[in-house]
């Protein structure tokens, strides 16, 4: 959480400048007196009251909210009765979008969604020295999304135990690669990997082999991340 000083005459002058000048509604922030001030005597031996203000994850995830609402209100594709819920838990705060056709919003495979929500990311970090991540959902469209990409690296894993040669899947984003390899870990059989560079990024799904070195340099100077699925980046 961001922490700051504030300086003011008195603790109350402080206190209303930092709700005046943040915009913090009740329950948005935290604060301790580090000196209460001093009025002196005849203005000799005055000194100003000073608070360290600490902001609360209430404001940010309305901020966030707030966000993600003024950029669809500019959006042809964004429902009048759109609802937009938002909540913090684990560094993360979670965005959920329920509304009638939402298809459109979503886009092809995401995109539109993810572009979504990495400028809400983008916002929410630029205010705050703590990092945090927005992850959006639409209706129940990462449900869904996921039981797909797991059925594809099912499938896809079948094939290659079937051939004995390995299988190239469609750049995907880094969340659905860590899917792919979630579920490729649980196949005996085969292993999987991420290779190339954002936003191309993609998997390569192959027969298990033994004693291959985890990382190794493309002749292109892409990264091929062996055992990709062990690694948070995707």
């Amino acid at each position: 959480m961001k922490e700051f000083v504030v300086s003011a005459k008195t603790v109350e002058e402080a206190v209303d400048s930092v709700k005046r000048e943040n915009g913090f509604r009740e329950g948005e922030f935290e604060y301790r007196v580090e000196d209460p001030g001093s009025r002196g005597f005849l203005k000799i031996g005055s000194r100003n009251a000073s608070i360290s203000v600490i902001v609360r994850t209430e404001y940010y995830v309305r901020k966030v909210k707030e966000f993600i609402e003024t950029v669809l209100s500019f959006s042809k594709y964004a429902p009048q009765s759109l609802a937009v819920k938002a909540e913090h838990r684990d560094a993360k705060i979670f965005v959920h979008l329920d509304g009638a056709h939402l298809g459109r919003m979503i886009g092809k495979h995401g995109k539109t969604i993810s572009a979504l929500q990495h400028l809400a990311t983008i916002f929410i970090n630029r205010i705050t020295d703590t990092k945090m991540t927005v992850l959006i959902d639409v209706g129940d469209y990462k449900d869904r999304r996921k039981e797909l990409i797991k059925r594809i690296a099912r499938n896809k894993a079948l094939t290659v135990i079937q051939t004995g040669k390995s299988v190239q899947l469609d750049p995907m984003f880094a969340f659905e690669r860590r899917i792919v390899h979630e579920t490729i870990k649980s196949i005996s059989g085969v292993q999987s990997f991420s290779k190339g560079l954002e936003p191309y990024r993609y998997v390569v799904i192959e027969p298990e082999k033994r004693g291959r070195r985890k990382h190794r340099t493309s002749p292109k100077g892409g990264v091929i991340d062996f055992e990709d699925h062990r690694s948070q980046a995707g």
